[in-house]
Order: C-alpha cells, then sequence, then structure tokens
C-alpha cells in the first residue's frame, strides 16, 4: 500500500467534517424528516466528499455508493472509494451510522476512515488505532441483522459464541477496533463502499482482514462487490475461518 503526502489526513478530514455536517442535518428543528432525512443525508455527504476530493485531488478517480460509476476508474491507479452515509436506515433513528472515506491504490486500501459520530470518534490509518486486544471470556462476534439467523446461527453453533446484530458495516468493524467484540462477520456479498475504509483502517490497527475463505480483498473491481468479510483479532482468525470453511466453500449463485 502507498499514499501520497496528505493522503492520510485528508480522509480523516473528510470522514470527520462528513460525520459533522450530518449530525447538523440531524439536529435542524426545520430539516427534514423520516424517509427525507435519510435522502437528504446521503446527497449532502456525498457531495461534500465529491467537491472536497475535486479540489484536493482533482486527478483521482472516485467511487461513490451516491454517484455514477464512471467506468474510467477501472485505468487508475488512485481511487477514491466512499460511502457518505453507511447504515442510512439508521440515520435519525439510532446511532449505528458511519461515513467511510478510502483512497485505494492499485486494489489495496492505502488510506482510511471511519467517521462513528454516535462514538464522536473517527478512526483512520494515520495515525492508526490501537486495537484493544486483552477480551477474556466466551467470543463475541457481531453480524448484520439482516444475517443473524444465518451467520449468527451458525456462529453460535460452531464457536458458542456471544452472536450481537447493528446496522453499518462501518460501526461494526470498529466495533472489533474497540474490543467491544472479537469479529465482524458478513459471508453474504457487500459492496466495495460498505468495505474498503473499514478494512483499511482495521489494516492499519493490525486486525486480520480477508474474505471468508481467507483470501486478501481487492478492491476497484469492474463490479464494486466484495464477496464476504471478516474482520477479527488475530488470535482468533484461523479459529474463525474454520468455522466459516464450508461457507466459503459452498457454490456462488
Amino acid at each position: 500500500m502507498s499514499a501520497a503526502p496528505g493522503d492520510h489526513a485528508l480522509a480523516a478530514r473528510l470522514a470527520d467534517e462528513t460525520g459533522r455536517l450530518l449530525l447538523d442535518l440531524l439536529n435542524d428543528p426545520d430539516g427534514p424528516q423520516g424517509w427525507a432525512l435519510e435522502m437528504a443525508g446521503d446527497r449532502q455527504a456525498h457531495e461534500f466528499l465529491v467537491g472536497e476530493l475535486g479540489r484536493h485531488r482533482p486527478a483521482d478517480a472516485v467511487l461513490s455508493e451516491e454517484g455514477r460509476d464512471d467506468r474510467r476508474r477501472l485505468d487508475a491507479d488512485r481511487v477514491w472509494i466512499l460511502d457518505p452515509l453507511d447504515g442510512s436506515s439508521d440515520f435519525g433513528v439510532s446511532g449505528s451510522w458511519s461515513v467511510h472515506v478510502a483512497l485505494c491504490d492499485r486494489g489495496e486500501p492505502a488510506a482510511a476512515a471511519v467517521a462513528v459520530p454516535a462514538w464522536d470518534t473517527t478512526f483512520a490509518t494515520d495515525p492508526a488505532p490501537v486495537p484493544t486486544m486483552c477480551r477474556v471470556g466466551r467470543r463475541r462476534v457481531v453480524v448484520a441483522r439482516s444475517r443473524g439467523y444465518t451467520d449468527g446461527r451458525r456462529l453460535a453453533e460452531r464457536l458458542d459464541a456471544e452472536v450481537v446484530a447493528m446496522g453499518s458495516a462501518g460501526v461494526k468493524a470498529m466495533a472489533v477496533v474497540r474490543g467491544e467484540v472479537d469479529a465482524y462477520v458478513h459471508t453474504g456479498g457487500l459492496y466495495e463502499w460498505d468495505t474498503c475504509a473499514p478494512a483499511g483502517v482495521a489494516l492499519a490497527a493490525g486486525l486480520h482482514v480477508s474474505c471468508v475463505d481467507g483470501a486478501p480483498l481487492r478492491f476497484n473491481n469492474a463490479r464494486p462487490h466484495t464477496p464476504g468479510l471478516v474482520i477479527s483479532r488475530p488470535d482468533f482468525a484461523d479459529e474463525l475461518l474454520e468455522a466459516l470453511s464450508p461457507v466459503s466453500r459452498r457454490p456462488r449463485g
């Protein structure tokens, strides 16, 4: 991985400022409500991030969940992968939402940041967070709410793990960094904007990051799709991947 001077700081600043912009929107008594609030958050966060990158990194390509996919990114070495509001269905409902900003350099995350405004924290690749590695007792694994029956039940049975569910890939990944859980597992498909920034921050923190079969993640693919995600404490990774191995061998449809 390589990043130009200032890339780490830029990623962190943009994620942090986008989070504050979204908090201002939430706290505006005259602002939109309900579904309109989610749509406004997605739009305003996207426009802010793309505008700032256009000013500060005009030569770089951008892939955003809320933007049109410009296929010229496939010929670019440097691509910013953005999720302006991850966990948007929780926006205005709970604090389980985040902002993802990542620079991908030749397929690998080079600089990244995940802002979790509910925790008043922005996690970045430089300085990298120091993960909490001192949890004892029964393993805790976080999964998506939509995968509680599949991923959650399987892991609870095979690892005798306590399984918790929450929204936002970024929040789940940063819960591993904070030591609240031992791992985050998602055996279904995700998009690169869901995974790139959380993966970059987790890697910088020294955590295990891979697909569910243990293969490394690659980004800026023609189809911006990630076939599953595992973020784990290093001392738990082998046991976790072994428990997931029948899933990883399942034919993909």
